[in-house]
């Protein structure tokens, strides 16, 4: 029995059997469970961030440092004499 089409050098169309099927849906299934599973339930675990430390307080009282929104000190450096003359 030859598996071609004289007239056109095609060959014929075979299904598949119930076996092969059967275990190609298997497979899909599987496949779907594991990779649904591995969405849920990453491998290692999920890093979880610690909680947040108490924020310093906010301003008050008329501070001005050490606190939320407060002022910081900051050094000027002089500018050097070649840039000034310019």
């Amino acid at each position: 029995m030859k598996d071609t089409d004289d007239s056109l050098g095609a060959t014929r169309y075979r299904p598949i059997s119930r076996r092969r099927r059967l275990l190609i849906f298997l497979l899909a299934v599987a496949t779907a469970i594991t990779v649904v599973l591995t969405l849920l339930y990453p491998p290692h675990g999920v890093k979880r961030v610690k909680a947040p430390v108490a924020e310093p307080a906010r301003c008050a009282d008329g501070r001005g440092s050490d606190c939320v929104g407060g002022t910081a000190q900051v050094i000027v450096a002089p500018v050097p004499a070649s840039a000034a003359s310019r």
